[in-house]
């Protein structure tokens, strides 16, 4: 059973007016429908990386101490890292290419925390 009804409203998309065939119709075509669904996909997107942000950098603790760094000698790959302000592929990048100097013990690197500094 089909109606006749016919309604003029406003898509809620693009603004423009349409003459709709049901009462719950809100977008005049399918690619203003696509349009706002992507848009409203990608605020929800955004408003919870922001709330992610907000309540990490409340109850997260800093990834190292900079006191705790400065009474250890020798450094593992993440902490040399940060203490060079550089990540730590970086860091492995330049060991790879001789820049660094470190000391192996099995598979971890640790570096002397009085080569790193200039």
């Amino acid at each position: 059973m089909s109606s006749n009804i016919r309604l003029n409203k406003v898509c809620q998309h693009c603004q423009q007016e349409f003459v709709a065939k049901t009462m719950l119709t809100r977008y005049c075509s399918h690619v203003c429908n696509r349009k706002a669904y992507k848009q409203t996909k990608r605020e929800e997107k955004l408003k919870s990386a922001i709330d992610n942000v907000s309540v990490r950098s409340i109850t997260a603790p800093p990834a190292t101490s900079w006191r705790r760094l400065d009474d250890k000698p020798l450094l593992n790959l993440k902490e040399a890292a940060q203490v060079l302000n550089i990540s730590p592929l970086t860091l492995r990048r330049w060991l790879k290419e001789g820049r660094v100097s470190s000391n192996r013990i099995g598979k971890k690197h640790l570096f002397k925390k009085q080569d790193l500094l200039p």
